[in-house]
């Protein structure tokens, strides 16, 4: 094709001015300093660089300090080449790529593209390098983050909101291709990049919400997740909402399995703590499905950041609304007409009604006394377990659905739920997939940086780690 052989010319082209650009970056001096410390000259060494345009070879000006130690190559600290190979455009595309599709699609784009054709190894060995350097710095590089980050000038209330999805998994806790196993082993990035990742279970049960007696099921230890295929990772996320009750603007987070999401509590609780600092005139919607811990980690953060300030709680409507559904698919039968009517009007009166919640528990208290006089214990049992599911949130504060809407506050927790699909689910729950959990934590992490709109800038603190001040 000619646009093929065109493409191959401007790769040409395009190498050799690469090469150009290496050699300027390149010293020969007796001694450079590099960070302000005092290196001397070695010898020149031939190295490969990894370019938008294919492979260069390039000759280049070794250092080290008082003739022995690691070697420091001035030309890679003055261009941020990532792990003595890759330009910092590459490392990009390689970060961006694993974020958004399987290395094995994304070394076939690359192929289509006709630039920065890597391996589908490389696509996967490159950015979770990267993270591991990144790891114990994350904290220090999402502050920058922030501080380069806007919250939207027309904003007027935020939600903080949590939730849970399921990954395959295998590693240290499940054998290769999701076989289980009773005795977990060491992380495996660990061993490779001396690093330490997130370790520990997130106890089982945390993605039911119907949890009628108030026990939380996600306090088992954490140890009891070893040998379980699939595990729960969590995500988060801050939404800025507007007058009107418009989005304006989110922030993702997720981590992967982790003792009741402690470590993504954490981090959201960092980030709400900046966003309040910065607007404390916002007002706080705190909001989640019925999942206990999930509740405890929210509360627990916003008494840390707010103290005693004004927040308010609503349980996601549309899991509440479900539970009418299925009392009264119980009551009337499912599919029936008379179920559809009864249904929706419950829903209509919990969201629109000021004491809805009490209105509608009142009207399955009575439809639960009439099953229970008939004897039908199928549907006694049904109409009861909405109802405690309901009773209980309503004595918590959080289904003040009407006032809430009449403040232009969501009510739902659609941007929550979305985030557990975008994040995690369209990107790592394809055929055969399995994940350790530092290689998802690297796929969460980059997804979520997209999704925050936050990608450039993470890229920017990720090349900023293999650059320095070099003078000869």
């Amino acid at each position: 094709m000619l646009e093929r052989r065109v493409q191959d010319i401007v790769n040409d082209l395009g190498r050799a001015l690469m090469k150009d650009v290496l050699e300027l970056a390149d010293t020969a001096s007796a001694e450079v300093t590099i960070d302000g410390v005092r290196w001397g000259y070695r010898r020149v060494q031939s190295g490969t660089y990894e370019t938008t345009f294919g492979e260069v070879v390039q000759p280049r000006s070794t250092y080290q300090r008082a003739g022995r130690g690691r070697v420091s190559i001035p030309m890679e600290l003055r261009l941020g080449i990532v792990e003595g190979r890759y330009t910092p455009l590459v490392a990009r595309i390689a970060n961006r790529s694993l974020a958004s599709m399987p290395t094995g699609e994304a070394e076939q784009l690359l192929q289509e593209i006709g630039v920065c054709r890597l391996s589908r190894s490389t696509l996967h060995r490159l950015p979770q390098a990267l993270l591991a350097k990144v790891d114990p710095r994350l904290d220090e590089i999402d502050a920058h983050i922030r501080a380069s980050d806007s919250i939207p000038a027309q904003a007027r209330s935020v939600q903080v909101a949590l939730d849970g999805v399921m990954v395959p998994m295998e590693g240290e806790d499940a054998k290769p291709r999701g076989r289980k196993t009773d005795k977990a082993s060491a992380p495996r990035h660990e061993t490779k990049y001396g690093v330490h990742g997130q370790t520990g279970g997130e106890g089982e049960g945390d993605q039911a919400d119907d949890v009628d007696d108030g026990a939380d099921a996600t306090s088992a230890p954490a140890q009891d997740t070893q040998g379980l295929v699939w595990r729960e990772a969590g995500v988060g996320t801050i939404s800025f909402w507007d007058q009107e009750g418009d989005l304006l603007k989110t922030i993702y987070l997720g981590e992967m399995p982790a003792y009741r999401k402690e470590p993504l509590a954490a981090r959201l609780q960092t980030e709400f703590a900046a966003v309040m600092s910065e607007r404390p005139d916002l007002r706080v919607v705190l909001a989640s499905d019925g999942a206990p811990t999930q509740w405890d980690l929210l509360r627990t953060l916003a008494d840390r950041v707010l103290g005693d300030g004004p927040r308010v709680e609503l349980l996601d409507y549309f899991h509440c609304a479900s539970r009418l559904g299925t009392a009264a698919d119980a009551i009337w039968g499912k599919g029936q007409e008379e179920a559809i009517v009864n249904g929706e009007h419950w829903k209509t009166v919990l969201r629109e009604r000021e004491r809805g919640a009490t209105l509608v528990l009142k009207s399955l208290e009575h439809q639960r006394s009439i099953a229970d006089e008939a004897g039908n214990k199928d549907t006694t049992a049904t109409v009861d377990r909405s109802y405690k599911y309901i009773a209980k949130h309503k004595k918590a504060g959080r289904l003040n659905y009407a006032a809430a809407k009449k403040d232009h506050l969501p009510i739902g927790t659609g941007v929550t739920e979305a985030a557990a699909k975008t994040l995690v689910a369209v990107r790592m729950k394809r055929s055969g997939a399995r994940y350790e959990t530092h290689g998802g934590h690297t796929i969460i992490t980059l997804r979520a940086a997209l999704l925050s709109q936050r990608f450039d800038a993470f890229s920017s603190e990720l090349e900023a780690m293999y650059s320095a001040r070099i003078a000869a």
